[in-house]
């Protein structure tokens, strides 16, 4: 009598309007490879380009020796095989391509005719806001990425104050 109990009812159960059949439901998804952790010296650095006179900048497009500065990886995956950089932050009005030197609220005057110019590890021009370095080739582990800075004059004159910039980095990985 149990069995006829239990059969009767799933046979209720299954004629049961609200009762379907199930679906055939498909999940997809990807696993990516580790990447890259940002070394805590690279995330914020104050990287010192000189002090420089205005005589230093006789012509418009006149630059300063550049400045090496690195953004350190480490553990890197197997699966990073290249990473690019992009630069953002405030672009100069008078040349778009570099970085305006920015008011750093201390009072001091602002040097004017002058942006920062930021360079690839050939020493190519990068342009701020742009469309990122080349791809830097990556091994799995520890990896450093040289770049430059330098002061470039924008307009025929420039005047003495304070030159500070700030800008902002993002990676990539491939």
């Amino acid at each position: 009598m149990k069995k006829c109990i239990l059969l009767c009812a799933f046979g209720i159960a299954l004629s049961h309007p609200l009762v379907k059949a199930a679906e055939n439901l498909k999940f997809t998804g990807t696993i990516l490879p580790p990447t890259c952790e940002v070394d805590t010296t690279s995330a914020q650095q104050t990287i010192d380009l000189g002090q420089f006179s205005p005589q230093d900048f006789p012509v418009t497009g006149s630059t300063t020796a550049a400045t090496r500065f690195q953004i350190k990886l480490k553990a890197c995956g197997n699966g990073a095989s290249g990473s690019k950089v992009w630069f953002t932050g405030s672009a100069d009005n008078d040349d778009p391509t570099l970085l305006a030197i920015s008011d750093t609220g201390t009072g001091n005057a602002m040097a004017t005719g002058i942006g920062v110019q930021i360079l690839d590890n050939s020493q190519q021009p990068i342009g701020i806001n742009n469309t990122g370095s080349a791809a830097y080739p990556l091994q799995a582990g520890d990896n450093t990425l040289d770049f430059y800075l330098r002061y470039k004059s924008t307009l025929p004159v420039v005047t003495a104050g304070n030159a500070t910039a700030v800008m902002y980095f993002d990676l990539t990985y491939q």
